[in-house]
């Protein structure tokens, strides 16, 4: 089973997200700030990490940490999501070791295809 960590400080987001992630088969772990989560991910290795961009400036250590694992294991796997789509926002995440940007709203069917074009495995 794949591995998750959701970070999101809304406690109904992180509700409707990790009820998302879960349905697509996920083992999904959720933790409110983003430094919960970067010490999560200091004990534990998950597959894939789930964010909102908004959890600044913690999100470059996260990526920094993916950049570092994901030359060993590939691992994890960090997807961003904001309620804009700002392309410097976007590009820089991007270059900085996110696997993709998801802008808010998004559905079911957007999380498991942005999963899938990462080469996550989902129901």
């Amino acid at each position: 089973m794949v591995s998750c960590l959701l970070i999101e400080q809304d406690a109904q987001e992180r509700s409707r997200l990790g009820s998302i992630l879960s349905s697509l088969g996920l083992d999904c772990v959720e933790r409110k700030a983003a430094d919960e989560g970067l010490t999560y991910c200091n004990v534990e290795n998950p597959d894939v990490v789930v964010m909102a961009a908004s959890q600044q400036p913690v999100i470059m250590d996260f990526l920094r940490l993916a950049r570092h694992r994901n030359s060993e294991s590939g691992r994890p796997i960090v997807f961003l999501y904001g309620d804009e789509a700002n392309a410097n926002t976007i590009g820089e995440s991007i270059l900085k070791g996110a696997a993709d940007f998801l802008v808010k709203p998004f559905d079911r069917d957007m999380l498991q295809f942005k999963l899938a074009q990462a080469g996550v495995q989902t129901q």
